[in-house]
């Protein structure tokens, strides 16, 4: 190195420091030139550019005159938003704690009552109105779902010899999903978590670990851009990885296939990851194929199963899904699962379990844990235990016919398609005829709201045990939809569905304080203005 420097021997010590010197500052320039071509790499030049665009703009809102332009415009794109959610203000509004508490009797009655206004609201729709809930909100089912967490209302998870029982359905529950995902119990493990999205965290986290083991400081992960919207990027943000989408086509049927992830395997990538189904589109990526494709490299395959979760698997057991690759731990190369028991494992909000194929793997996201009541875990591990079997395979034949009868309902409206075979549970609605944005904007008005995405423009229906009661509500207010648009071609949509298709070709940095001053709403309380 010294030779190579123009040194000599280096023998003196002014020497051998101005060596050192030099070759610290030409590691950094290499490790500089290597990020710099690992962007380029994975991003393309037009992905350089946007980042340097975004750079530039993030200095350029800061700046006081043009940020005052901006906190303008956001202003107006929010103030829509601001009177759905808030109205005048809210009278009985308490922003602080009242001086002397309320007895019991009132608060009660005081719940019911706000509860009832917004059942009114959802009823004025027939339920059509989709709050992320999948399965019935009455029945046998929640009567138990209430009783159980009534009785372990007041428990602790950090206190297993206190309350046993607790780690008892915790441990269990973790155990019938291993199973339902062909987990070999023996070598493999999991985790519980509140949701879909810290079981994705959980998981980043074991490969942050595993790359950092290999002497990788920015290790990166792999998804399709149709994976789930937030929950990795969320991951990747956190734990300062580098994340990489990869765009898919018609061609593949909008799966991640192993021939488009190939060109992205550079040096630092220590996971891919893929969906089965997939948020926007319900379809199961190519599993097998990027399994064969990492499994030699020594990179991590993670299946994003949350929202097919326990659906998917008794769909598969009963041959009732279209053609796709198996994805759970049957196929060599997996090595971790993301499954939500609180989707169509029908437990209350939030329960997810995150599933490694190997237990080291596992043990590399442990980290000090916080405390959890017990009474959402017990719900849930109630809830599996009362369907069992038999109970999820009927549930997941239902949820099937319904999902094929929506698509039915699309192909019966000219100018309406299905995008692709769709394996479970979402059906994707696109249109080479109408702007989707503004069937969504119709649709909302008449109490629907739905699902919308990008590239290509789609309107998609995650299907729910209530969807088999508004069937009928569904084909008639979409085919309203489409005459409105035979007779107004420039119908312009509005409210939530305009927003989200404006936001292709609005900037990211701009998009980032919108939703940021969306958060500020919501976390905001707004008293009615005395008259």
């Amino acid at each position: 190195v010294a030779a190579l420097l123009g040194h000599g021997t280096a023998s003196d010590p002014g020497s051998r420091a101005a060596l050192a010197l030099k070759v610290f500052g030409s590691t950094l320039v290499l490790q500089a030139l290597r990020r710099y071509w690992l962007t380029l790499r994975h991003a393309g030049l037009r992905g350089l550019v946007v980042s340097a665009f975004s750079a530039a703009l993030r200095v350029a809102i800061r700046l006081p005159g043009v940020r005052g332009v901006v906190d303008r415009e956001v202003g107006k794109e929010l103030a829509s938003i601001e009177r759905k959610m808030h109205g005048g203000g809210d009278p009985a509004a308490r922003c602080r704690l009242p001086e002397d508490g309320m007895d019991t009797s009132s608060i009660v009655q005081l719940v019911k009552d706000m509860q009832a206004k917004e059942l009114a609201a959802s009823n004025k729709f027939d339920g059509k109105q989709w709050g992320g809930i999948y399965h019935s909100p009455r029945g046998p089912l929640v009567e138990l779902q209430n009783a159980v967490w009534g009785m372990y209302n007041s428990t602790n998870t950090l206190y297993e010899g206190v309350f046993p029982s607790v780690r008892k359905f915790e441990a269990e529950l973790v155990s019938w999903v291993l199973h339902l995902v062909n987990g070999d119990p023996k070598v493999a493990g999991g985790i519980l978590s509140s949701g879909g999205t810290e079981s994705v965290l959980l998981a980043a986290l074991a490969y942050r670990e595993l790359g950092r083991q290999r002497g990788i400081a920015t290790p990166r992960i792999i998804a399709a851009n149709t994976c789930h919207p937030t929950a990795i990027v969320k991951a990747c943000h956190y734990f300062g990885m580098e994340l990489t989408k990869v765009p898919v086509t018609e061609s593949t049927g909008f799966a991640l296939t192993a021939a488009a992830v190939r060109p992205y395997l550079t040096g630092d990538v220590i996971c891919v990851y893929a969906s089965a189904p997939t948020f926007p589109h319900g379809v199961v990526d190519c599993v097998e194929d990027l399994a064969r494709l990492v499994r030699g490299r020594g990179i991590g395959l993670h299946v994003d199963n949350c929202l097919g979760g326990i659906l998917l698997s008794y769909l598969d057991r009963q041959g009732l899904t279209k053609p796709h690759q198996l994805w759970d731990f049957r196929v060599p190369g997996v090595t971790s699962i993301s499954v939500d028991v609180h989707k169509y494992g029908n437990a209350s909000k939030g329960v997810s379990v995150v599933v490694f194929a190997d237990q080291e793997l596992r043990r590399l996201t442990y980290v000090p844990e916080g405390l959890r009541g017990g009474a959402v875990i017990a719900q849930a591990w109630a809830t599996m235990l009362h369907l069992g079997d038999t109970g999820y395979m009927e549930h997941a034949k239902a949820i099937h016919n319904l999902h094929e009868r929506y698509q039915e309902v699309v192909a019966r409206i000219p100018g309406l398609r299905v995008l692709c075979p769709c394996h479970a549970c979402i059906v994707p609605i696109v249109s080479d005829i109408y702007n989707i944005y503004a069937i969504a904007s119709l649709l909302e008005d008449c109490g629907w709201n739905l699902f919308t995405g990008q590239y290509p423009p789609v309107l998609s229906i995650c299907i729910g045990e209530l969807h088999g009661e508004i069937l009928d509500a569904f084909e008639a207010d979409l085919r309203a939809a489409v005459a409105v648009l035979d007779k107004d071609p420039g119908y312009k949509p509005t409210g939530a569905a305009a927003v989200y298709g404006s936001t292709a070709t609005t900037p990211a940095v701009l998009l980032e304080q919108v939703v940021r001053r969306y958060v500020d709403l919501k976390l905001s309380v707004k008293a009615a203005t005395p008259e």
